[in-house]
């Protein structure tokens, strides 16, 4: 009789322990899960991978290229769907790739071309007033298009076009 319910004890032992082993050796993969997993996301994905970076610079350069070529931003509604729909990626590669090389957003990015563009047509027309600059340049308002000039060129748009004129005149009389 002893030996009946020794038998079953034993098993319930056996069972039990497996279980307990099961269990530890579970918890210790997750850990080691976890720690990977960690360190996977702490690494930048792009840094060590000259071919996507490479593709990412051709992006980029495509992107500057539409940019100069199609002037785009000339459209005040102009977003980063409608740049990512151009150069056929999505908007989050492209906002990333966007921020990385230019070191700007989006908006900072299409910004910086509608006031370079309006001090090329400055310079082309220099009897164009700020207003006619900010409105042909894609920007909805004047206050819009002083605080994005002054951010790019670190003065005012009447500061800098009054320089320029003043700079043509004195060259003129030369």
């Amino acid at each position: 009789m002893s030996l009946f319910v020794l038998l079953p004890a034993l098993f319930c032992v056996l069972v039990v322990g497996a279980g307990v082993v099961l269990y530890l050796r579970l918890r210790g993969k997750e850990a080691r899960l976890k720690e990977t997993l960690e360190q996977a996301s702490s690494l930048d994905p792009l840094s060590d991978s000259y071919e996507l970076t490479a593709i990412d610079q051709m992006l980029y350069d495509r992107c500057c290229r539409y940019m100069t070529e199609r002037k785009p931003f000339l459209v005040e509604s102009f977003s980063l769907q409608d740049l990512a729909n151009a150069v056929y990626t999505n908007r989050a590669s492209l906002s990333r790739i966007i921020n990385r090389f230019s070191g700007r957003n989006f908006r900072q990015y299409v910004n910086y071309y509608r006031v370079m563009y309006s001090m090329e047509l400055f310079r082309n027309n220099m009897s164009l007033r700020v207003v006619d600059l900010a409105q042909l340049c894609g920007y909805r308002s004047v206050t819009a298009y002083y605080q994005n000039f002054k951010k790019v060129m670190g003065e005012l748009p009447s500061q800098w076009c009054a320089r320029i004129r003043r700079k043509y005149i004195k060259d003129l009389k030369k």
